[in-house]
């Protein structure tokens, strides 16, 4: 009789031949890699849309490097940002955070390292925030800064310089291609200072209310007197005492400027002066030339407020 065992014996010393010969096969193939490296990804998050479009304009069309955002599209500045649990994951799985600065983020302090944080911020000259003063009784808290640095021109360049830095250093092995890019963005980006500089001595000194502080940088870059800063932003209106300040300065100066958000234009109607609508750039639909279409429509609305007063 014969051993169960020898009768299965070259069965088996069959079966592991084809296996190893498969296994062998596949590798030469490339269907299975035991030694190809992964191409390696970064995971990078922006903290706001302006700093999310001067990260797409760097980036451009490098796979390598995944970027999101962490306000999410239907969200405008921070102030009444609430974080949700997913948005804490991706704070914690990010390599690099890209953060607007100027105090913009102070709900992350404590729950992320801050050495892969950037404040986009540093080294920039910036504006004391400000809310509901006249111009006459500044009430300015120097520990608190304007964050709506990007709604001027010259310090948003200074922004997209710190993200093409921060990137760089990231990924040194496209450090080429995001400076080449940022050149690129930083060329568009002039047209924009040209347009401003054509139309600022034609209003240095005006005097001007702001409707929210949002403007502040704009309208320093114009050179405008500001005579008021009042809060509007979400569902608020202007109050009573708002109105009646308003009115006090429209009846002091007739070239008075009203500038204010175009999210809130029907809010502003009727009111004595001449309107300036201001896309804060804070929102869009995800394209990279979402703040320089924002800007050229705000030269725009500059272009048309001088056709007031000629």
């Amino acid at each position: 009789m014969k051993h169960p065992f020898r009768q299965y014996g070259s069965v088996v010393a069959l079966l592991a031949c084809i296996v190893a010969l498969s296994v062998v096969l596949t590798v030469l193939t490339g269907g299975l890699s035991l030694h190809q490296p992964k191409e390696e990804r970064h995971t990078v998050l922006a903290t706001t849309y302006p700093v999310y479009v001067a990260a797409q304009n760097i980036l451009g069309e490098d796979t390598t490097v995944a970027l999101t955002r962490l306000d999410g599209a239907a969200s405008g500045c921070l102030h009444d940002y609430q974080m949700s649990p997913a948005d804490r994951r991706g704070v914690e799985e990010a390599d690099l955070i890209l953060m607007n600065g100027a105090g913009a983020e102070t709900f992350l302090h404590g729950i992320v390292d801050e050495a892969k944080c950037v404040d986009t911020s540093q080294g920039i000259d910036l504006l004391c925030a400000a809310h509901d003063h006249d111009h006459g009784e500044e009430e300015h808290h120097h520990e608190e800064y304007n964050e709506h640095l990007w709604l001027s021109p010259s310090r948003y360049q200074q922004q997209v310089v710190a993200v093409r830095d921060a990137l760089c250093a990231l990924n040194p092995g496209m450090a080429a291609v995001y400076e080449a890019n940022a050149a690129d963005y930083i060329r568009r980006m002039d047209g924009i200072f040209f347009m401003m500089d054509t139309y600022t001595a034609a209003l240095e000194g005006r005097p001007c209310v702001l409707f929210h502080d949002s403007m502040a940088y704009l309208a320093a870059d114009l050179g405008l007197d500001v005579k008021l800063t009042l809060s509007v932003e979400g569902e608020s209106g202007l109050s009573a005492a708002d109105l009646k300040k308003v009115e006090q300065l429209a009846a002091q100066h007739a070239d008075l400027i009203l500038f204010y958000d175009t999210q809130y234009a029907q809010r502003y109607e009727g009111l004595r002066g001449a309107p300036l609508a201001i896309d804060t750039a804070v929102q869009g639909e995800g394209h990279p030339d979402d703040w320089l279409k924002a800007m050229e429509k705000n030269v725009d609305q500059i272009m048309r407020l001088l056709e007031v007063y000629e």
